[in-house]
Formats: structure tokens, C-alpha cells, sequence
């Protein structure tokens, strides 16, 4: 009973009530994401078989109506196994008001094999059917209906035929990731699509065939299907399947983590900066309960009690924040994820119990000990405990293994671990040096003038605590900085790159060109376009060999590499040099003879380990083609040009099946009309609008980038919080100096405005070594990655400023008004003492 009542006392202390409000925030920033994840989790295991569409998938780059390997499903002995078919590409809708972008899937009569989809109909009613449209009608997301201004019931043209629209998609089991899949849906029967002409040889789409049955069969039939599937076939089921949606979420998830990390990580500080005063404040009325007789066996017994109960809130008050926290993340992310998710159940709760005891142990453990441990007599002569070497080096040691376990618990990788906390380390040391230089020149500004106004004193006594305000700056500017960060990359970066294109630059791509179409689509463009228009031939091949040896995406480290093997490529021919292209080694192909080689674009080069005089192969269409590099170029991927990664001379490509891609710069008055008669004309044509893709990039970063930043709002509370702590810990020095001017004739009011000035002016700085910090990503970012000049944003480094000091301020300035009216003789009486 005794120790619950002192308890009771100590849990009126502030710096006891910041320690746990430091420890819900650790914990609800961890479990804010955790609990996303686990929900993902259980819907990825939960609905694994509806993601797939079916126990077994097998899915081609080609149309897989001629595969050889269809002989094997006339066998008696899977007669009993159900099939489904479905092809999705990209296609373009036209309308009198946009010409929409929109990932077209046709589905057969018997898809979906596993799960329901979802649909709303004319009566406004949600239902849920076990089949796709039937034949003459379309169904379509409900993005579609508001983009092209259309009701159920009106009919949009695809390809060639016009079908209405009967059906709005809610729900759609196997929808992938990827970028097409982002796209707005409309579905249509595969009996609509010959009569539409939308696929033509060589049409960019991905089949999919679909199969369900007993497992026993499932497994002999990918026993059997295996060694016969192509390199651009790939067989996925319910352990492997749709990787593209597993990787998709695990990525968002990722930077969810990352940002739940770094919010952890500064919690992590004023934990510590807490603990260690808290530990301080009890060191007295522990002296004086062992003057009374009690024993350290017993105080130490009370300490645990109270940790624990500490502990337990903490983690449970912090699991309960973080459960309501991730609906936030499921708001901001229901487009990305895309299905209904099971509720988590409860496990995460001790998770966060462990998270919190693992916190308060790591930074309390040391001073706790130290306070139990020492002399009575020497706490109540000094009336504090003063801090040894030893007890510094143990607590650094506490508090840099406890973050590594926090990292690990987050990542469970032991090398990333490492390497999130030593980039952690790493960017706050280079944000102390910076705001250690503000600080100082702030000092060096206040002693260079001869008025005495309280600015001058405010920027000298701040100059006489760098260290502390320091460790108060970073902890803000890293919570400051993510958040700028993000704003940065998510809009700034796409702007500026926007910008550096060239006026003249294309603003329409044009493909699925049938060779007999190359002559009709030129004219027409040619009419429209103020500069000659070329078209470019695309063959489909993919590299299974280098210098006689067969690759595949194991032979490469580099994930870029790994995709470029995966995937076919688009192969080109032609006998002159692209304009915007430059030889970068060799010579351009000689038209008086005929050779088997090929130019290859130097970063494909470089990810692939490829030099002059390597040998080739490619799969084009079942056909191996050996040739040799004699040429690298260097491309402006920037330019909007039709840019390829590999080119042929004509007379060895020419006669491979191909279809022809072109850019094209039109006027805005000119560019809907001539896409119009362009898709009216060539049902089965493309146009593509740059201004559509930038759109969707747009709407994918939007959706990450604002989820990570509603994670990082824990950061800049944390940092808030770190604020505090700061101010408390150097209470003392504060309160004394504070005294002093007061009992010279200082007011209240103005310690209050200078300690409100101080406060403003570390935020202000914070703010602005976060904007230095973001502006300095967005310039690395676009000089190094996009290679276009990047310029300052002014709104960012006030947005910085402004923030930073209005977060340091609404966190601060309880604890200084608390120490500008401590009571002047009390205070000079205990500095004496």
C-alpha cells in the first residue's frame, strides 16, 4: 500500500507525467503502423486465394490462346479443373469532355474462380456477383463515371464498339499492383473484345488463365506446366502469387516504418533527458526514506512496482493511441490497399507493453540505480545527486543498445537495424554542427552590438547553453525536416522537373501502331504537328544470355538489374542515330554491311556489367538472336523522346512481329481533337497524355507521402516533448538566472517575453536547419537523379521557420512560465544553500 501511495505523490511530479507521456508517443508511433501491418498481413493470408483469382495462376506477356502447353489441359485427368481467363492493358476512353487513361480488363463468363466481386448497380444497391460483365455491357470504377461526366446507363466508346455502362466496381478480388492497375478499371466480356480491335500483334498486355480444383491435381499440374512455360510465362500461386500487390503494400509499409522509427528514436531522447532528471528529483526523498530504515531491498522493490505500473499504462495507453492513429493510415491509404481489411486481434498489445518496458529499462535502469545506491548522507548534504563519468558511459551504453533492440524489433534485420540507427546517429550529428553554427553566430551577433535590449541578453545566455538547446534544435528539426522532406519530393521535385522540360517538348505518346497504320497515323500527326513527326519500330524480346551464359534475375544484386532480365524489353531498329541520342563508345551501324549488333543506352549498360564486343541474346518470340554491342549511347531520358534501351540495325530486326510507338508535340487547342481522330480512326491506338501520367504519379505519392507524414506527426510531438525536457532539465540554471534579474528590477513580463523570445528563436532555427535539410535532398534529388537544375523555395524555409518556432513555443512555454515566478529569496536561499 505504501509504495501505491508514493506512487500516487510522484505521479503529480512533471517530469514524471513527460516521462510517460514520451512512452505512449515511443509506442503509439510503433503501433500505429504495426497494427496497419498486421491488418494487411491478415488480409493477404485471408484472401490469398481471391487476390490470385484462383489455387493456381499462370500468367504471359503473350497471348496464351497458341501456347504450346495448353495440350496438357486436354488430359482426362483435369477435366475436372475450373478455368477462367481475363488480359488486361492500357487503353484510352474518349469523351467530348477528356480522353481518359484506363486499365481495360476483359474477363470470360466464368471469372472470378475464387471470390466475389462487389458492384454497385442503376438502384444505387451494392451487390456481390460470382461472375464479370456479361457480353455488351462495361463495367468501370466509379473515377470513370466522374472523369468522363457519364451516369449508368450511358455508353462510352471502347475501341471500335460502344457499350453502356451498367455496373460500378467496388469491389475487384484480384486486382494487382503495378502501374496500370492504378489506372481507373472498366471490364468488359472477352466475347466484346475481338469486335473492340484493341489488341493487335504485338498489343503491350498481360494474359492471366485461372485455375481451381483439388490441391492434389493443382500441384501435379504445376509439376507438369513448369518445364514447359517461356521465360515471359510465369506460374503464381497461393504462396508466390501477386507479388506486385505483397510488394506494393510492403513498400508503403516500409516508409511507415521508417517514419515510425525516427519518431521513436527522438522519444528515445527525452526519455532519457527525463529519466535521468526524474531520477534526480526522487534521489532526496529516497535519502531521506533510508534514514527512516528503509532497507534498499525494499526502495528497490517500490521502484520496480512503480516502473511496472508506469510500464503497463504507458504500453497500453500507447497501443490504444497508435489502434486509433492507424485508421488514419487506412483513410490516407484505401485506394493503395483496396480491399477490406479484418480487425487485428489484441496480440499487439503486449507488444507494446514489451516496447514500453524495453524503453523505460534501457534509459531509466542507470540513474535509477545510481539514485538507489547512493549515500544518504551525500544526496542530503547537496540536496541533488551529481552525475559520475561512470554513470554517463553506462547510460550512453543503456541508451545506444536499447535503440539498436527498438530497430530491430521495427525492421527484423539485424544489418538494417545497424544502418538505421547509424544514419539516424549520422543525421544528427550533421544537424548539431549546423545548428551549433546558428547558435554561434547568433552570440557572435549579440556581442557585436552595444544595445542592451533583452534580444542581445537572450542571444548570449543561449549561447551559454548551446549544449542543451542543441540537443533541443535537432530532436525538433528532425521531425520538421521529414515532414519538409516529403512535401519536397511529393510536389516540389515533379514541378520544377515539369518546368525543365522544353516547351516543344512531345506531350502525347502514340502506340500499339500497326505496321499497315505506320503511313495513316504519320499524315496525321504530320498535318497536326509543327515539327516532322518519326515513327519507331518496337519488337518485344527479352536478354537470356550474355556472352553465351544464361542469366537471370538471381545473377544480378542490383534490384534494377533483377527487373531488367525479368521482364521483356522494347527492342528497336534503325539506320541512322536518334537525334537526341549520343555515342557515347563505338561507331553507328555501317549500312554497307550487314551485322548481327546492337547499341546499347550506357546506364542498362553499367546495371547490366555489359562492355564492347559482349555477346547478346535475346528470346524474341520463341527466336534466339545473338548480336554483338558495337556501340553504348548516352539518351536525355528527360527529353520526352521515344527512347529505347537497345537498337538494332534494320535488315536484323525488321522481321520479327513488331508494332510501332511515336511522340508527338501538340498545341492544347489541336491535341483532344487530333487524339479524338486518332483513336476514332485506329480504335486500337494508344494516346497516351503525359499530363495523365504525371497525374497519377501525383496521386500515388499523395496517398504514401501522406501517410508518412501523419506518422511523422509523432516526431514533431516527440520533438515538442524533447523541448520540454530540455527546459526541465536545466530548470535549476534557469530558475537561478531568472532570480537574479528579478531581484535587479527585472519583470515578470519580461523574463516571460525574453524566455518566449528564446523559445521562438531555437524553433525558428530548428525550423530553418530542417528546411537547409529538405532543400538539400531536393537539390541532390534533381541533380543527381533527374539532372535538372533545382532553385531554393523560399516557402519552405519560412513554412520551417514559421512551424518550428510556433511548435517550440505552444511546448515550452508552460515550463518557463513556471520558472520566471519561482519566488526570488526561496530560490538565491537553495543557489547558496
Amino acid at each position: 500500500m505504501q509504495s501505491f501511495q508514493y506512487w500516487a505523490r510522484q505521479s503529480r511530479r512533471a517530469s514524471f507525467r513527460i516521462l510517460f507521456v514520451a512512452l505512449v508517443l515511443a509506442v503509439a508511433a510503433i503501433s500505429s503502423v504495426g497494427v496497419f501491418s498486421a491488418r494487411i498481413e491478415a488480409a493477404l493470408v485471408r484472401d490469398a486465394s481471391q487476390m490470385l483469382g484462383g489455387d493456381l495462376v499462370i500468367e504471359s506477356k503473350r497471348n496464351v490462346d497458341a501456347a504450346p502447353w495448353l495440350s496438357v489441359l486436354d488430359k482426362p485427368e483435369y477435366a475436372s479443373l475450373k478455368q477462367a481467363q481475363s488480359v488486361v492493358f492500357p487503353s484510352v476512353v474518349p469523351s467530348e469532355r477528356v480522353d481518359l487513361l484506363v486499365s481495360l480488363k476483359a474477363v470470360n463468363n466464368t471469372y472470378p474462380l475464387r471470390g466475389q466481386m462487389t458492384v454497385r448497380n442503376a438502384q444505387g444497391q451494392d451487390e456481390k456477383v460470382a461472375s464479370g460483365p456479361p457480353q455488351g455491357e462495361l463495367w468501370v470504377d466509379q473515377g470513370v463515371l466522374g472523369s468522363l461526366d457519364v451516369q449508368l446507363g450511358d455508353e462510352i466508346q471502347v475501341g471500335e464498339i460502344t457499350r453502356p455502362v451498367t455496373r460500378v466496381i467496388l469491389v475487384e478480388p484480384d486486382r494487382g499492383g503495378g502501374f496500370v492497375n492504378f489506372a481507373p478499371r472498366v471490364m468488359m466480356n472477352t466475347a466484346d473484345l475481338g469486335e473492340s480491335k484493341l489488341l493487335g500483334l504485338g498489343s503491350r498486355a498481360t494474359w492471366r488463365i485461372y485455375f481451381t480444383g483439388a490441391q492434389p491435381l493443382v500441384d501435379q499440374l504445376i509439376t507438369e506446366l513448369t518445364p514447359q512455360l517461356t521465360p515471359v510465362e510465369e506460374i503464381e500461386t497461393l504462396e508466390n502469387g501477386r507479388p506486385e500487390i505483397s510488394n506494393t503494400l510492403e513498400r508503403a509499409n516500409d516508409f511507415l516504418a521508417m517514419a515510425a522509427l525516427i519518431g521513436t528514436m527522438v522519444a528515445c531522447v527525452g526519455i532519457a533527458l527525463v529519466a535521468h532528471l526524474f531520477a534526480k528529483e526522487q534521489a532526496s526523498e529516497l535519502a531521506v526514506l533510508k534514514s527512516l530504515g528503509y532497507t534498499p531491498k525494499r526502495l528497490l522493490r517500490m521502484w520496480v512496482i512503480g516502473m511496472g505500473l508506469l510500464t503497463l499504462g504507458a504500453g497500453v495507453l500507447g497501443v490504444a493511441l497508435g489502434w486509433a492513429a492507424h485508421w488514419g493510415l487506412l483513410a490516407l491509404l484505401a485506394e493503395l490497399v483496396g480491399v477490406d481489411l479484418p480487425l487485428a486481434g489484441l496480440y499487439y498489445l503486449p507488444m507494446g507493453i514489451l516496447l514500453s518496458a524495453l524503453l523505460l529499462f534501457g534509459f531509466a535502469a542507470v540513474p535509477t540505480w545510481y539514485a538507489l545506491r547512493a549515500p544518504a548522507v551525500a544526496v542530503i548534504r547537496h540536496q541533488t545527486l551529481k552525475s559520475s563519468g561512470g554513470q554517463l558511459v553506462l547510460s550512453v551504453l543503456f541508451g545506444v543498445l536499447t535503440a539498436i533492440a527498438v530497430c530491430l524489433l521495427i525492421v527484423n534485420n539485424v544489418v538494417l537495424a545497424l544502418l538505421l540507427f547509424a544514419g539516424f546517429v549520422g543525421t544528427s550529428l550533421v544537424f548539431a554542427l549546423l545548428f551549433w553554427g546558428l547558435l554561434k553566430a547568433l552570440a557572435y551577433f549579440g556581442r557585436g552590438r552595444s544595445s542592451k535590449g533583452s534580444n542581445i541578453a537572450v542571444f548570449q545566455s543561449m549561447s551559454k547553453r548551446a549544449s542543451t538547446l542543441v540537443l533541443q534544435g535537432v530532436s525538433l528539426a528532425l521531425g520538421l525536416a521529414a515532414l519538409l522532406m516529403l512535401a519536397v519530393v511529393q510536389g516540389d521535385l515533379i514541378d520544377r522537373w515539369q518546368e525543365a522540360v522544353p516547351e516543344d517538348a512531345p506531350n502525347r505518346f502514340v502506340f500499339n501502331i500497326q505496321p499497315d497504320q505506320v503511313e495513316g497515323v504519320q499524315q496525321t500527326l504530320n498535318t497536326a504537328s509543327q515539327n516532322p513527326v518519326r515513327l519507331y519500330p518496337m519488337v518485344r524480346g527479352r536478354l537470356s544470355a550474355i556472352n553465351g551464359e544464361i542469366i537471370t534475375a538471381e545473377t544480378f544484386a542490383d534490384e534494377r538489374a533483377r527487373n531488367t532480365v525479368e521482364r521483356e524489353l522494347n527492342l528497336s531498329f534503325a539506320d541512322t542515330l536518334p537525334t537526341h541520342n549520343t555515342l557515347a563508345e563505338g561507331a553507328w551501324f555501317d549500312e554497307t554491311q550487314v551485322k548481327a549488333e546492337v547499341s546499347v543506352e550506357d546506364g542498362v549498360a553499367v546495371r547490366l556489367g555489359l562492355a564492347m564486343g559482349d555477346k547478346l541474346t535475346f528470346d524474341i518470340a520463341g527466336t534466339p538472336l545473338t548480336v554483338e554491342i558495337t556501340s553504348i549511347r548516352e539518351l536525355r531520358w528527360d527529353s520526352m523522346e521515344v527512347n529505347f534501351f537497345m537498337v538494332f540495325p534494320t535488315e536484323v530486326l525488321e522481321s520479327f512481329p513488331q508494332t510501332w510507338i511515336t511522340s508527338v508535340s501538340l498545341q492544347q487547342d489541336k491535341a483532344i481533337p487530333v487524339s479524338r481522330e486518332l483513336v476514332r480512326s485506329y480504335p486500337n491506338l494508344t494516346v497516351l497524355d503525359t499530363e495523365l501520367v504525371i497525374t497519377q504519379l501525383r496521386k500515388i505519392l499523395g496517398q504514401v507521402g501522406q501517410a508518412v507524414q501523419f506518422v511523422f506527426l509523432f516526431t514533431v510531438a516527440a520533438g515538442g516533448l524533447v523541448v520540454v525536457a530540455c527546459v526541465m532539465t536545466g530548470a535549476r540554471v534557469r530558475t537561478r538566472e531568472a532570480a537574479i534579474y528579478r531581484a535587479m528590477g527585472a519583470s515578470t513580463a519580461q523574463l516571460q517575453r525574453a524566455a518566449w523570445l528564446e523559445l521562438s528563436v531555437l524553433g525558428a532555427l530548428a525550423g530553418l536547419v530542417a528546411a537547409i535539410a529538405a532543400q538539400g535532398l531536393g537539390w541532390g534529388v534533381a541533380h543527381f537523379v533527374f539532372e535538372f537544375e533545382y532553385f531554393l523555395s523560399p516557402m519552405h524555409i519560412v513554412a520551417g521557420v514559421v512551424a518550428g518556432a510556433a511548435v517550440s513555443v505552444l511546448f515550452g512555454a508552460w515550463s518557463v512560465n513556471k520558472v520566471c515566478r519561482a519566488p526570488v529569496m526561496q530560490t538565491l536561499r537553495q543557489a547558496t544553500a
